[in-house]
């Protein structure tokens, strides 16, 4: 079944340039412990000193693996032999007026038994009505190191790079840059304007894209108007002709050089909400890169009665070498899918229905998928603290992907990815638990993670057909 989307045949005018908005920045407790995809790890490990803030504080790990941590460096270290300890630290800003602020650093033995720390106080912000949060990264008691540190949507469990003051990227509501402030968040200042798409028809695929984008930690990110004014062209050319192509033909209505190209760029649907259009996309294997490439800078998006489509590859940044992988689902996530969206090419041919597909995105092709393994766990695992011991699961078939195995290999290979598609549905509600060990580029890589499912979406939302 069509869903029929009423578009505006007039683009109308975006809102006006950027303007100073309000911008406030309070340091509060954090409620847990934030986790990021492109950012490395947050726990940092002790080694015989800690640089924060300015300061330097002297560590030492005992004969009987006690931690003593200088923090005032005056000769009289604290003795930390507790599995987790907070440790306050106060630390001063800069400027003619700088702030104070009085951090909480956890302290901790991880799972190899090594001492590690992080910095468990954050900046809340607020932009508007917009609240966020920002994250000290890389534990050194200054929050204003642009893609080191990090930042999140209220509400949302992944930090994003902490944005440059060069950057365009997005709240849920605003358009924003020029994000500068000091290191405890001196003088913030920030312009912007509301979110808007050329085409307003288009803005809920923006914003589906950006909401795709921040539940696993990538930077949310504008329309590009040129990218958009194209793709724009052929959603129409797609709708005069009631098909769902890639290429124009030059001898049917509406064609355009722009729309033809843009179709070739673009990822494209067919009868599903424009709102819905990007969760859809994540739901497939060959399509969803193109919502959830760390580098892209700009979206194009467009829509026209029951055609929709997404450029995510025109305008990229290159992605530092230490950002990857890329997972999807994340660790952690809740309200996965349950099914593999069909889509063209197929990567499960001959199968009706399959499961919801797990993907690693490396920075290389040169990948081989060693070995695999999924699991439908016991209730509350997702929950479970590390190192819990629990009950076996229940192991899940997959298709396996790597650019040498699986349906068009090719496609897997220019995504530069392994994948696995569970060989049914996934159940409603389930904890599930996956590991992969992937040779990369002659190294090895191993992780396990676990996600959760949810109630399944309505089948009236159909996959995209290209």
């Amino acid at each position: 079944m069509r869903i029929a989307v009423l578009v505006l045949a007039l683009a109308t005018a975006l809102p006006d340039d950027d303007k100073p908005l309000k911008v406030q920045m309070v340091p509060q407790d954090a409620p847990g412990h934030w986790q990021a995809q492109l950012l490395g790890e947050l726990d940092h490990v002790v080694g015989d000193k800690i640089e924060f803030g300015g300061q330097t504080m002297p560590a030492k790990v005992t004969d009987k693996g006690a931690l003593e941590l200088d923090v005032k460096n005056d000769g009289k270290p604290r003795t930390i032999t507790s599995k987790r300890e907070i440790v306050a630290v106060a630390i001063k800003g800069s400027g003619d007026k700088p702030k104070t602020l009085t951090a909480k650093l956890e302290f901790r033995k991880n799972e190899e038994g090594k001492w590690v720390y992080r910095n468990l106080t954050q900046l809340h912000v607020v932009i508007g009505t917009e609240q966020f949060v920002i994250v000290d990264v890389n534990g050194n008691g200054s929050y204003n190191d642009a893609g080191v540190d990090g930042m999140a949507w209220e509400g949302r469990a992944w930090l994003f790079p902490l944005p440059a003051e060069s950057e365009r990227w997005c709240s849920a509501t605003l358009d924003l840059t020029g994000l500068q402030f000091g290191p405890l968040g001196e003088s913030p200042t920030i312009k912007g304007k509301p979110i808007a798409t050329t085409v307003p028809a288009a803005l809920p695929i923006l914003k589906g894209v950006n909401e795709e984008r921040v539940e696993i930690g990538l930077t949310p990110r504008p329309e590009d108007v040129t990218l958009s004014a194209d793709l724009q062209k052929h959603c129409k050319y797609m709708e005069m002709n009631k098909t769902l192509t890639h290429p124009e033909d030059k001898g049917k209505p509406g064609y355009t050089d722009e729309g033809n190209k843009a179709g070739l760029r673009s990822i494209l649907g067919q009868g599903s909400p424009p709102d819905r259009i990007a969760e859809v996309m994540v739901g497939t294997y060959f399509h969803r890169q193109d919502v959830i490439r760390p580098g892209t800078l700009a979206f194009g998006v467009g829509v026209d009665g029951a055609f929709t489509g997404i450029d995510g590859r025109s305008k990229m940044t290159a992605v530092p070498e230490t950002a990857w992988p890329v997972l999807c689902p994340v660790p952690g996530q809740s309200g996965v899918g349950t099914t593999y969206g069909k889509e063209a090419p197929d990567a499960t041919p001959g199968h009706p229905s399959a499961g919801y597909p797990i993907t690693v995105y490396f920075g290389t092709s040169n990948l081989k998928l060693k070995d695999h393994k999924l699991t439908a766990m016991p209730p509350g695992s997702l929950q479970a603290p590390p190192g819990t011991k629990l009950p076996p699961g229940t192991p899940i078939d997959c298709y396996p992907f790597d650019p040498a195995q699986g349906a068009s290999p090719d496609m897997t290979k220019y995504q530069a990815c392994v994948c696995l598609i569970p060989k049914d549905p996934l159940k409603v509600n389930v904890d599930y638990e996956v590991s992969m060990t992937v040779e990369v580029a002659g190294k090895p890589w191993s992780k396990t993670w676990r996600f959760s499912t949810t109630v399944a979406k309505s089948s009236k939302d159909k996959a995209p057909g290209r």
